[in-house]
């Protein structure tokens, strides 16, 4: 009997970490912070000071370290997501500013802006592994496990670099809209979605061969795309207009358009799939939104310039 009892305790534990919703790692540009927000409450539990106006962001898979680029003290920042503790800083170029890494945070991919490179660090030590020429001042960056590629949109060529993750180099480059910045992949790796600030619009790119598939018109300075888990729907931030278009990635068309707080940027899908959360950089906020109704729930107030330009959440 008591091997059973603590059996049972053990799969109660067990099941309650697993089901734990995620936290969300929101950078403050104006106050230099990062604000965690526990997604099972929608409160912000804990306030992390970090470097001089963090931008980027990214939180492995399982949530265990989060990553954070400060563009004006030129460092990283990389924090437990366990303890939710900032762990280690590094000096790193002039501009770190878009972020991602790999599934298990071995390696870290961080683009400068200024210096037109993607510097490539150990996510245990940060310790710099290659740097890596780009376009002229390269602003998203995402991963592609499935294709071993590491995607880089490059915004004053109009441009997206594409990088061999195993040899470190780069293998094509593809034009897409005006300015681009905020840049995704579906799961399979075979579609790329841009977001163009200045075009006003998104570029769906052949992730292999980088060739436009599509141009879809979205609001005013698009700057962030996030897809869902399904890769049927598409979520892009429109700064100018206070507005979130969701697109149909099967037809490539504007299915909705929600109002959310002012100037967002930053978008991550929960792994629940039924919302979406949205920073804002005017208004210092977070809105939380449903999927399945198209509409703000919740409004969380979260620092002074919530930018959250990466993926602030942990993935299902």
């Amino acid at each position: 009997m008591p091997c059973f009892r603590w059996v049972l305790v053990l799969f109660v534990m067990t099941a309650g970490v697993a089901q734990a919703a995620p936290f969300a790692y929101i950078t403050n540009q104006l106050d230099d912070t990062v604000a965690v927000v526990d997604t099972a409450t929608n409160q912000v539990v804990k306030t992390i000071k970090v470097g001089s106006r963090p931008a980027g962001v990214v939180v492995t898979a399982n949530g265990s370290r989060v990553y954070v680029s400060n563009p004006e003290s030129h460092s990283l920042s990389m924090i437990d997501g366990r303890l939710q503790k900032l762990i280690k800083t590094k000096v790193l170029g002039i501009a770190p500013v878009g972020i991602d890494a790999d599934s298990v945070g071995k390696r870290v991919y961080v683009a400068d802006w200024y210096q037109n490179v993607v510097r490539v660090l150990d996510g245990k030590t940060l310790r710099l592994i290659k740097i890596i020429q780009v376009e002229k001042a390269p602003a998203g960056v995402v991963v592609s496990e499935k294709r071993q590629r590491i995607y880089v949109s490059n915004r004053d060529s109009d441009s997206v670099s594409s990088i061999n993750a195993r040899t470190l180099k780069v293998i094509s480059t593809g034009k897409v809209g005006h300015h681009p910045f905020g840049i995704t992949v579906d799961k399979a790796g075979k579609r790329l979605y841009v977001a163009n600030v200045l075009s006003h619009d998104v570029t769906v790119l052949d992730a292999r061969t980088l060739k436009q598939v599509a141009r879809i018109d979205v609001g005013e300075r698009p700057y962030v795309v996030a897809l869902t888990a399904s890769g049927k729907q598409l979520l892009v931030s429109n700064q100018d207009d206070d507005t979130i278009s969701v697109i149909d990635t099967q037809t490539n068309t504007v299915i909705k358009t929600v109002t959310v707080g002012e100037t967002p940027e930053g978008i991550a899908i929960h792994p629940d799939q039924i919302h979406a959360y949205v920073a804002n950089w005017m208004s210092g906020t977070v809105s939380v939104l449903n999927l399945k109704a198209f509409q703000v729930e919740q409004t969380i107030k979260t620092g002074q310039g919530s930018r959250a330009f990466g993926r602030f959440m942990q993935r299902e």
